[in-house]
């Protein structure tokens, strides 16, 4: 896992009416890795989801491979930067990430023990657009350093996959689309 192009929508609807997080992640051989999809829907909390408090509400994570095997499990409460929690296919605790601000993350093990920040073992450039199937997509190009032991590399893989959610800006694009580098 070097080198990961993370992918959501990019159109009119999916900027204005978008309260569902759902993002697809390929390989530099854009080969299909994972999809990171919503567990459950936002319930009582859905009003929020379409207005800047989108990354406040609660937000339960699966992390699929192509085959549809679960890879992992990516959760966070509500409130503006509470941890996210990183787990198992069966609920076991990989570890939780830390935001600290819009652009730093620090990744903890099961235990809470800080391990490092993202940007230690990892590098993330958000708001790229492209084309998928004649669609336009948001494209992260993420950079995770290979040689990065467990539990780091499952903590990066699900910092990078659920970024907006980890950051705390959740779906709502119009409330942070001026956050994204050109």
């Amino acid at each position: 896992m070097g080198t990961l192009y993370i992918e959501q929508p990019w159109t009119a609807m999916s900027l204005l009416f978008r309260p569902h997080y759902r993002v697809e992640v390929f390989d530099e051989h854009d080969a299909p890795v994972a999809v990171i999809r919503e567990r459950t829907g936002a319930g009582l909390q859905l009003p929020l989801r379409y207005t800047g408090f989108s990354g406040w509400t609660t937000f339960d994570l699966d992390a699929v491979a192509p085959d549809g095997r679960p890879l992992m499990q990516i959760s966070k409460r509500f409130g503006r930067r509470p941890h996210v929690r990183v787990s198992t296919p069966q609920g076991q605790l990989i570890g939780t990430i830390k935001t600290h601000g819009a652009w730093r993350q620090s990744l903890h093990d099961a235990n809470g023990q800080q391990l490092c920040f993202f940007g230690d073992i990892g590098r993330i450039e958000t708001g790229r657009r492209a084309k998928r199937n004649g669609r336009r997509v948001r494209r992260d190009h993420v950079q995770i350093n290979p040689a990065a032991a467990e539990p780091l590399r499952s903590l990066a893989f699900a910092c990078a996959v659920a970024f907006d959610v980890v950051r705390g800006t959740g779906t709502s694009h119009l409330s942070n689309s001026m956050d994204w580098p050109a």
